[in-house]
């Protein structure tokens, strides 16, 4: 079981704080420990939800503030035929809770107020408190929304007594005379519903019997850590480390061992280690003791050893072993975990200390490779880092705040599409993110991430052709789509009708109802409309897309009265590429934004200029929109290559060439802070994986499902590219390089059947004929003559080069 620890004086440990060098990470292909997983084990196999359910108070949705933080009282009568040899009580949800058996008080229980975690687990032992026949348990909470309890004789027998629809609920007033209960409302198992597991709410409950709080659809594998980084064997001493760290068949030879100082000062010289997986990871850490005796550990985690040493997010928490037995901490996302031994016998021995890694089953259907290992690295770290965020729903990041953001799934959705077509989990987030009809509310409460629902949604319709899907969301698409133009006035500037937090970047002036945000809002919604009507279109709704499509096109000119006096949409690189993004820019300001704003891409930034990583993908489409390819490269190089060289195994939330370099996390500024809170795994900075394939392989699907599709290569300044993305026909395989002329281009595609694809093929200086296959093709001239179009209409493999 697991209860919070204060983490303990400096003086009580002794941990070294390794230098924040650029680690070793895992080969080229095997980022991912999880990728080469062909049959895996889904916790549907291995584990069955607790039938103990979350209970509370029918409470009124126009409840006053007073109404919500009034205490509440709960009750349940239960039958004992015999009394059992050992009970105990567990109860988490509530911030504090006094506790009656059978008329007379029990226990008070109170969180602790610096703990981070929104439920702490509390216990006690009842066993004398019960009696043979008839019994009354009585909570009076405070705080907190939910309840749950049970009365276990041993974590695996069947529970005494469970919350569930059974007990009564009322509001709890002192000396008001008699109460009034009515039955509770009973919420589901406490691993019922995805909802339960978001924002980290249950990252308390790994201290509850029995507890796993992980989809049914989410896989495990086992993993061993990459090495031992400290020791400290606090007077005592450690015996056969390196079975902490084999991987091999059979088991090593020997058990790590710990040997206690029975000397040391209680609470002093704590022996522990720290274990290095050579990844970030997602899942917990597994104790298994082979000790005759209790033990207790504790458990940390990091992202980073700054964050470990300094300020561990869930902070340090206790476990305690039963003889021979196994526990688990807390799921998150870490590199590094530290394990404390506090207390047991003189000698204690493990069979092991490993990670559960949990994730959601994928295939590596898309790729891509090239000449630059850089950018290699740069497209697996980033798919590495979207398939981390697909944990229960698509969530911005798996340690913080392991919830769904539209805008963050925008991005990291993009890459899912390109890479694992994946069906079931983009639909069940992007479902949830909308919410059910009618719709009242902005998504996210962002009026940005309602626009970005539409971009996204578009974006998938074009990769898997799920018609079907955008069909059942017609109602809701349209009432958000009628939502969002409430935020306009009859001249439609944006008023923000609707009273929301306007967000655009984590940075000055685009953060919070300001001229920019909406600005930058506006040019969001325009970009949002016309998705939307194309979204319209494609179910037959063609009233409804004319409609969007004549709003997008009212807002595009009222826009443009707004320009700055050199043509641009002001010095800002997120207004001026969202400009672009949206079609509100023409192809004629397109000079002026670039040689006033977005030809400083990849010079040093300083707030308030600065921006995320998440506005940086759409940064690098308008300057692939606007024909600068060659500085989106160099910028994918710098800015997401300079997290690689400062060692990262996956993309950070926020991220600045220009910030200091000694201890690069603590230094990380987001989400309106900075510091080890900000994750170092976060969906919303994998965009140049999907831009690689998108703009140099040039894959490119504008019809659903790949129906039409447009082939655009562009090598810029490598030598060779390769890669393939999925289609609902199969896979669609593109092979692009420099011939012994490097002007002059060979292009191998294998189309699948079923696909129209256009290749836009760059034409070189002294061109004379391109060849399809050896012969000639019709190929009228694209781009101003930069380029020649040419349809294929049939699957097959094409080769295509000039002489």
């Amino acid at each position: 079981m697991l209860r919070r620890l204060a983490i303990l004086p400096l003086l009580a440990i002794s941990f070294s704080i390794a230098a924040q060098s650029a680690p070793d990470v895992p080969p080229p292909g095997h980022l991912d420990p999880t990728r080469a997983i062909t049959e895996p084990v889904l916790f549907s196999s291995v584990h069955q939800p607790l039938p103990e359910q979350y209970i509370w108070t029918h409470d009124k949705p126009d409840q006053s503030r007073a109404e919500r933080e009034a205490p509440r009282a709960f009750r349940v009568n239960f039958h004992l035929d015999t009394v059992p040899q050992s009970a105990t009580l567990y109860i988490a949800g509530p911030e504090s809770v006094e506790v009656q058996l059978n008329g007379a008080a029990f226990a008070h229980f109170a969180t602790e107020p610096h703990s981070r975690l929104d439920m702490q687990v509390f216990q006690a032992d009842v066993t004398h408190a019960l009696s043979p026949g008839d019994n009354t348990l009585a909570l009076v909470t405070r705080g907190g929304e939910r309840l749950v309890a049970k009365i276990i004789t041993t974590p695996d027998a069947p529970p005494i007594l469970i919350s569930d629809a059974h007990w009564q609920a009322t509001f709890y007033a002192p000396n008001s005379g008699g109460a009034t209960w009515s039955p509770v409302e009973a919420r589901g198992g406490i691993e019922s519903n995805i909802d339960f597991f978001q924002w980290n709410h249950d990252a308390g409950l790994y201290a509850w019997p029995g507890y796993s709080g992980t989809s049914p659809f989410l896989a495990r594998a086992w993993g061993t850590a990459k090495k031992v980084i400290d020791e400290y064997p606090g007077g005592g001493s450690f015996d056969c480390l390196d079975a902490l760290t084999y991987r091999g068949d059979p088991p090593w030879p020997c058990e790590f061992t710990v040997h206690l100082d029975p000397n040391r000062p209680a609470g002093q010289y704590i022996p522990g280690i720290t274990l290095d997986f050579g990844r970030e990871v997602t899942g917990r850490l597994q104790v298994v003791s082979s000790t005759d005796a209790p033990v207790t550990v504790s458990i940390a985690y990091g992202e980073s050893l700054g964050e470990l040493n300094n300020e561990p997010y869930l902070g340090e928490d206790v476990l305690h072993l039963a003889p021979n037995l196994s526990g688990t901490g807390p799921k998150s996302a870490f590199r590094y975990a530290r394990i404390r031994f506090l207390s047991g016998p003189p000698t204690l021995t493990f069979k092991s200390i490993d990670l559960e890694n949990i994730y959601y089953p994928v295939h590596y259907l898309g790729s891509f490779d090239s000449s630059d290992p850089l950018l290699n690295r740069i497209w697996e770290t980033g798919v590495y880092t979207s398939h981390l965020c697909m944990q229960d729903d698509i969530w911005d990041a798996p340690k913080r705040d392991r919830g769904r953001w539209m805008g963050d799934t925008d991005v990291s959705g993009r890459v899912i599409d390109a890479v694992f077509a994946d069906h079931f989990l983009v639909e069940d987030t992007l479902t949830r993110l909308i919410g059910e009809a009618p719709i009242r509310g902005h998504v996210n409460g962002i009026p940005g991430y309602s626009s970005y629902w539409f971009t996204y949604l578009a974006d998938y319709l074009r990769h898997t052709g799920r018609i079907e899907y955008v069909t059942s969301m017609h109602d809701r698409l349209v009432q958000l789509l009628e939502f969002m133009d409430k935020d306009f006035d009859a001249q439609n500037n944006f008023i923000n009708h609707t009273k929301q937090w306007l967000y655009v970047d984590w940075a000055n002036g685009l953060n919070g109802d300001t001229p920019e945000t909406r600005k930058t809002t506006t040019l969001e919604y325009i970009r949002a409309y016309r998705e939307g009507a194309w979204l319209l279109r494609q179910i037959g709704d063609t009233q409804n897309a004319t409609h969007f499509e004549q709003r997008a096109a009212e807002l595009s000119k009222s826009d443009q009265a707004g320009l700055a006096s050199d043509g641009t949409y002001g010095p800002r690189w997120q207004t001026n590429s969202m400009a672009v993004l949206a079609g509100a820019a023409t192809p004629q300001q397109y000079p002026a934004i670039w040689q006033n704003v977005l030809a400083n891409v990849g010079q040093p930034t300083y707030r308030p200029d600065i921006v995320s990583p998440y506005y940086g993908s759409y940064v690098l489409d308008a300057l692939a929109d606007i024909n600068h390819r060659d500085a989106a490269l160099a910028w994918i190089r710098e800015y997401w290559g300079g997290m690689i060289a400062e060692g990262a195994t996956s993309f950070w939330e926020a991220y600045d060439p220009t910030w200091p370099k000694d201890d690069p996390h603590v230094d990380l500024q987001a989400d309106d802070t900075a510091g080890y809170r900000i994750s170092l795994a976060h969906g919303w900075s994998s965009g140049p994986s999907y831009w690689l394939m998108e703009q140099i392989l040039g894959i490119q699907p504008t019809g659903p499902g790949f129906a039409q599709t447009t082939i655009r290569p562009d090598l810029v300044n490598l030598t060779w590219a390769k890669g393939a993305e999925p289609t609902p026909h199969g896979l669609l395989s593109v092979d692009v390089r420099h011939t012994h002329d490097e002007h002059s281009m060979h292009l191998v595609i294998d189309l699948p059947a079923g696909i129209e694809a256009t290749v836009l093929y760059p034409l070189s200086p002294g061109t004379g004929h391109v060849l399809v296959n050896g012969a000639m093709h019709p190929s009228p001239p694209a781009e101003n003559g930069t380029r020649v179009a040419i349809v294929l209409n049939q699957g097959g493999h094409y080769e295509i080069h000039a002489e």
